[in-house]
């Protein structure tokens, strides 16, 4: 399978193709033609050209050697739509892989493991290693060791298994933006996004007492780290916070413009009125309105750090469990203020 033939099949032209599978962010091009071309990709198992790939890799290959193929798990999402962080992640590794020489050539939802065609698809191929994206129960690490000889996890927090692990840590990660909102003066913070077996719930309670902030357990709305979550979770604080907190922390930046759309709704002005700041930095935090505060978990390194010590764990480069913890940075945009100029008046 080459670029043209992709090309040729996805309707599209060659520097499309080469475009979509290259392009840094996963930016390029409208949405369902890169999944068009990426579901080809998957399908034939594309792999670049040998003699350029050893160009830029500065290895050689045999003549006629075997494709090698890695596949993708979602731990905590049905489809890669369903949260834009992680399918920035997996999009990432997707592209590392083509450029050392593998292909990811499956990918799957745990929500969907007891479908039996799944199962038997699973069972019958011969992957040469997985990349775990999320949390997942610890019944299911029994069947990831029986399937899949290389594992990787890539997470927000390390998970208790001999496995390699790439991590952005979600408690401090949380913690910077609870902080952010504290040196702006807010004390009394809500909280939105999970709350059972959380870190970033586990950091907010925890930087709370520490810092002697208001401890109240009105302000806390347990809610899934998603859109309908996030509305949900911002309605929740309205009927029971009273006063409404100054300032909200959300566990994901989709939650964190849901609750934007409900506060606006409710005649609630952000930041005038309330601070919310999310954590992700995905793609539509730097266009909705007012922009999202966030802090910036760095997908693209994720997947592609994920992908390399896979790749280095399949070709034996080592054999110990490797640990590899990425840096998150705060992004201030327009959704924070001080507490100062918070105007409460309309609605305390």
């Amino acid at each position: 399978m080459t670029l043209k033939e992709i090309a040729a099949r996805a309707g599209v032209s060659v520097s499309t193709v080469s475009r979509v599978i290259n392009s840094p962010d996963d930016s390029f091009a409208r949405r369902e033609v890169r999944e068009r071309i990426w579901d080809i990709v998957r399908e034939t198992g594309y792999v670049p050209n040998g003699a350029a790939r050893e160009l830029k890799t500065g290895k050689s290959s045999a003549v006629g050697a075997k494709t090698h193929t890695l596949t993708c798990v979602l731990g905590r999402t049905l489809r890669r739509d369903d949260n834009p962080f992680f399918a920035s992640v997996a999009r990432a590794a997707e592209q590392q892989a083509l450029d050392l020489g593998y292909v990811v050539t499956s990918s799957y939802s745990l929500f969907d493991i007891d479908n039996s065609a799944l199962l038997r698809k699973i069972e019958d191929s011969r992957t040469d290693g997985a990349i775990v994206l999320g949390r997942f129960d610890s019944g299911m690490s029994r069947f990831f060791s029986s399937h899949y000889k290389n594992l990787v996890y890539v997470g927000r927090n390390p998970i208790d298994e001999p496995w390699d692990q790439v991590i952005c840590d979600g408690y401090e990660a949380t913690k910077t933006a609870i902080e952010h909102l504290i040196a702006y003066g807010h004390t009394r913070i809500g909280y939105i996004g999970d709350t059972e077996n959380e870190v970033r719930y586990q950091a907010y309670r925890d930087t709370v007492r520490l810092r002697g902030l208001d401890d109240d357990m009105s302000l806390v709305a347990s809610a899934a780290h998603d859109g309908q979550g996030g509305y949900a979770g911002a309605k929740q604080l309205l009927e029971r916070a009273n006063p409404l907190p100054t300032a909200v922390f959300c566990a994901a930046d989709v939650a964190a413009i849901a609750a934007m759309k409900m506060f606006s709704e409710a005649d609630i002005r952000v930041p005038a009125q309330l601070s919310v700041i999310g954590l992700d930095d995905i793609e539509l935090a730097a266009y909705v309105s007012p922009m999202l505060t966030t802090v910036s978990i760095p997908k693209v390194e994720l997947g592609a750090v994920a992908v390399r010590t896979l790749v280095d764990r399949i070709e034996r480069v080592h054999r110990l469990p490797m640990k590899i913890y990425i840096p998150h940075k705060l992004i201030v945009r327009e959704s924070t203020a001080m507490e100062s100029i918070v105007d409460k008046g309309s609605y305390i």
